[in-house]
């Protein structure tokens, strides 16, 4: 059933797409201020993924909590604890006092709120919508996201180019604010939970890893998306230092490449939201998707053009979104609700610890021989791993 048709769903998709245009516009600006700090693809992609990091570290510890939460309060907290950090970069911005620590200070911080943010924000959506609308909401969940990322890098370059950075960070900050009152007056399902479980900490976070290593579908799943976040989508999230070292570094270059990224991105999550692609189908394409974004992945080497780059990372951002989505919308039709928050948590954490990982060894890689070399080297290894992986992918 579409999620469109829910009233609730509607008013949550949209204060949330603001969200994430900001978060997008902020990323696409503490990036582009960090290549031009520092001029290290190193840094630049650090800057940018350690956003990310702390939700692959510290993913499985919080979602033993989350399940016991106020998911209402919890969501709401988190984001106005982002707004505050958010205006902090904006201020510092004003007074010219950014470098490269108040850079990695402010994206850790913000790292370690999506930290908590992200596992409440994984159960929250089985709250806004009842069972028979979650594939297209969790599918249209991506949209929202791939929508903020073909606009938001667009805004950010425009913004940048034509006002500088301190208006582009006031409108990330700002785009934030209709989400927090539409969570304070959002109608929630009723939420099932096991109030009477007294396990501890460690067991039932350990728990919700047994339940998606022995579900045969899951831990394939997770294979896929350990491979495919790698690879792929830490290339993808590295794109000012790719701009800045491979096409000679400009504002309107980045803003287009990102945002042809979030195209593929979003013409992938639409196809499965809008509930093109069922389940059947996404277990057939989940593979295939892995190996064709690997391998248009591998052009990057040797194109530094605006255009060609321009379609590898459309492609590159449909079959990414494919692989990780896709994987998501699997584990959440399997896994029971008590569960949910544990279990999807892994696929965070392997999600986004993987990016961070592949990102960063790819930022290093290209410090020492060049960003183009290092795409090359990477997608070789990853093309041996995703042939040697596939008999023990179990999806059906």
């Amino acid at each position: 059933m579409n999620a469109l048709t829910h009233p609730g769903f509607i008013s949550y998709f949209l204060t949330n797409t603001l969200s994430l245009l900001g978060i997008w516009i902020l990323k696409i600006g503490m990036g582009w201020l960090s290549w031009q700090i520092t001029q290290s693809t190193f840094w630049t992609s650090l800057v940018s993924l350690l956003l990310m990091a702390p939700v692959g570290l510290l993913g499985p510890f919080i979602a033993v909590f989350v399940e016991r939460w106020d998911a209402r309060r919890a969501m709401l907290t988190t984001k106005v604890m982002m707004v505050v950090i958010t205006t902090a970069i904006f201020v510092i911005q004003i007074l010219s006092q950014h470098n490269l620590w108040t850079l990695v200070s402010c994206s850790t911080a913000l790292g370690f709120l999506s930290a908590f943010q992200h596992p409440i924000r994984l159960v929250f959506i089985s709250l806004v919508v009842p069972r028979p609308y979650l594939a297209s909401a969790v599918g249209l969940n991506s949209v929202s996201w791939n929508l903020s990322r073909i606009i938001g890098p667009g805004l950010a370059g425009l913004t940048i180019h034509f006002l500088g950075l301190s208006p582009t960070f006031f409108l990330a900050t700002a785009f934030n604010v209709p989400l927090i009152l539409c969570l304070y007056f959002l109608v929630l399902q009723p939420r099932t939970a096991d109030s009477t479980e007294t396990s501890s900490f460690m067991k039932r976070m350990i728990d919700g890893g047994t339940i998606a290593l022995r579900t045969p579908l899951i831990s394939s799943t997770l294979i896929l998306v350990s491979l495919n976040s790698f690879f792929v989508r830490g290339i993808l999230e590295i794109q000012p230092a790719i701009v800045g070292q491979i096409m000679g570094g400009k504002s309107y270059d980045l803003a287009i490449v990102t945002a042809a990224a979030g195209l593929g991105s979003l013409l992938a999550s639409g196809w499965i939201g809008l509930g093109k692609l069922g389940q059947a189908h996404i277990q057939r394409s989940l593979w295939p998707m892995l190996v064709i974004g690997i391998a248009v992945s591998a052009f990057l080497h040797l194109f530094g053009g605006l255009i060609p780059i321009s379609l590898i990372f459309i492609v590159a951002g449909f079959t990414a979104t494919i692989v990780g989505i896709g994987a998501q919308t699997l584990i959440q039709l399997e896994v029971q609700e008590n569960y949910r928050a544990r279990v999807m948590t892994w696929w965070s954490t392997i999600s986004f610890g993987s990016l961070f990982l592949g990102g960063a060894i790819a930022g290093r890689l290209g410090d020492i021989v060049g960003m183009s070399h290092a795409i090359l080297y990477m997608m070789l290894i990853a093309g041996a791993l995703a042939f040697a992986v596939l008999p023990r992918i179990k999806l059906r």
